[in-house]
């Protein structure tokens, strides 16, 4: 939608209108639901193949470490996994519930676009929606108690991720609470306070975006001897909760909630339950991505975490703008930064702006598994012309 309306023309596609566009939310969702339906499905099927599997479905709530009911039905286990996942939290803000508001659970599901939307947060979720239905053609506010989006990112980037959002007709406020919501006849509200100064804002959705916390409403933990830290369960780093013969993957557990550490967790918890391996967890290499337009990604530390952990820090930077690929695909916002340790010359974080970055993020990834030295990005071949050789050019800009 967004390529069509804004860079067709010089693309040189021709007759094509862009104040003739029109969205259809209706036919997007409907798409996206086909989509997870059948990834979903086909989760399920592999499980029902499985004959050492058994597959139960219901609300399970333990009644002692070893015992549970599942909707009046009782089971005994041994030893349990808890794959729960987490939840929207939702603030403490006056008037929020008369209000009324949306997470990104129903964002996903709304039959119809609207005018206009106010979003409280300005994390991953926060800065995803806004963007999405920006482009879609909503009036879109966003606001962050932080004074920059994205604050344990790399100031650089979520700085001009934050420019380019402004420059797609987002307004974001930052360094900004909201105090206070309400809803008259023709539109909800907030009241908002950045310092001394307060501000109404009016829009049709309210869209809380203000982080997660585990999903363990009813389900007994009390009784199953399962302790929280915080808002999130307690985990060792084993996957062992403060039950012995209970262990915790993902979501669940805080820290960095994405997917591909709750797979990684998996098999490491499964490991330790079942055959007692003593297994631990080891998130150094845990990458991240904000996937926006251009995308936001990274992985390691930043270079102010790696200072303030004693390493002597050397960074290397590489402009987007000088890339031939993305020039010629008219996406060449964005820059690579990396850091390394100026002693041993390991690369110690990986943050990526640009098209793509999401994937390109990748190479840094592995390069970093292996504990490998800056010189292993920068002496190695890359195909010209990609989007990759960026990456290169940040490598070998680290002196």
């Amino acid at each position: 939608m967004h390529l069509v309306r804004h860079h067709a023309y010089e693309f040189g596609v021709r007759g094509v209108d862009p104040n003739a566009l029109s969205f259809d939310l209706t036919t997007a969702i409907a798409r996206k639901d086909k989509i997870v339906g059948g990834i979903i499905s086909g989760i399920h099927s592999g499980l029902k193949k499985n004959s050492g599997i058994t597959f139960l479905t219901g609300r399970a709530e333990f009644t002692s470490p070893v015992d549970i009911r599942l909707d009046g039905q009782a089971i005994t286990a041994d030893k349990s996994i808890l794959a729960v996942g987490a939840t929207p939290t939702v603030p403490t803000i006056p008037g929020l519930d008369e209000a009324g508001f949306i997470t990104n659970n129903e964002a996903l599901k709304l039959g119809a676009l609207p005018a206009s939307m106010i979003i409280i947060g300005g994390g991953y979720i926060g800065i995803e929606f806004a963007q999405m239905y920006a482009r879609f053609g909503t009036g879109v506010t966003l606001l962050g108690r932080a004074p920059r989006l994205m604050p344990k990112e790399e100031p650089e980037l979520s700085g001009q991720l934050e420019e380019i959002l402004q420059s797609e007709g987002i307004k974001v406020h930052t360094s900004t609470e909201v105090i206070r919501a309400g809803r008259d006849d023709t539109s909800r509200y907030v009241i908002s306070r950045n310092g001394e100064v307060e501000q109404r804002m009016n829009a049709e959705i309210i869209l809380l975006a203000t982080g997660r916390t585990a999903r363990v409403d009813g389900l007994g933990l009390e009784q199953a001897g399962v302790d929280l830290n915080g808002a999130f369960l307690k985990t060792d780093d084993q996957l062992n909760t403060t039950a012995p013969n209970i262990w915790s993957l993902g979501d669940a557990n805080g820290g960095q909630m994405f997917t591909h550490r709750a797979t990684y967790d998996g098999p490491i918890a499964a490991l330790n339950a079942v055959k007692s391996l003593g297994r631990a967890v080891d998130y150094r290499v845990v990458p991240r991505a904000i996937f926006t337009e251009p995308a936001l990604a990274s992985v390691g530390l930043t270079e102010e975490e790696a200072r303030q952990a004693g390493h002597a820090v050397k960074v290397g930077s590489y402009s987007f703008a000088h890339s031939g690929r993305g020039k010629a695909l008219g996406q060449n916002e964005g820059l690579v930064k990396l850091v390394v340790d100026g002693d041993s010359r390991e690369i110690l974080g990986g943050h990526i702006l640009g098209p793509h970055a999401d994937m390109l993020i990748h190479e840094v990834v592995i390069a970093m598994q292996g504990r490998s030295t800056i010189e292993t990005l920068a002496k190695a071949i890359h195909i010209h012309p990609t989007l990759n050789e960026i990456v290169k050019s940040a490598a070998k800009a680290v002196q």
